[in-house]
């Protein structure tokens, strides 16, 4: 927020990759700040949107996570579209969650992985709702198979490829 004002900027959306407290527990706060901004998430993890609070509790997380809004924009598959000229793939990866999505970037060979993939690991499967069969099929399926140059933004930690991932992750072997 300080960085969006300091800049004078606006932001015209918000994209979740996943509904986990630690990925939506700000927007609130966001669409207060910016109103017209719209949500774009998938419709399946509602619960999760719902009680942002009482799940960073569990965690012994303090009281800032605020319940999420519903999404404006409802993402159930892949889809694309075209932001200023740019075109966007949205890529159905559940496993992690049940609705998680990625955001390929094709002419920039950029894809937003949320905590699908990091470097050399994977999303977490250990959570409620969580599938490794889930995990393993988005992954081999809608990942692995984008160019190898892609470069992969995770939702946690450093910056990978696919080629790298493909030859390091012990995760995918």
């Amino acid at each position: 927020m300080k960085a969006l004002r300091q800049h004078n900027l606006q932001v015209q959306q918000i994209w979740l990759t996943h509904s986990h407290f630690d990925h939506c527990g700000g927007v609130a706060d966001i669409k207060t700040e910016f109103p017209e901004a719209k949500l774009l998430a998938h419709p399946i993890e509602k619960e999760f949107r719902q009680f942002v609070p009482e799940i960073a509790a569990q965690f012994g997380l303090p009281d800032t996570f605020k319940r999420c809004p519903e999404p404006d924009i409802a993402v159930q598959d892949d889809c694309e579209f075209d932001i200023n000229n740019t075109k966007v793939k949205i890529l159905f990866t559940p496993g992690h969650s049940p609705g998680h999505l990625c955001f390929y970037f094709p002419q920039h060979n950029i894809c937003v992985c949320g905590d699908t993939v990091f470097q050399d690991s994977v999303g977490r499967t250990d959570l409620p709702y969580a599938s490794w069969q889930q995990l393993y099929s988005s992954i081999k399926t809608k990942l692995l198979t984008l160019p190898p140059e892609t470069k992969l933004l995770p939702g946690h930690g450093p910056n990978t490829t696919v080629e790298r991932e493909l030859k390091f992750n012990p995760f995918l072997k």
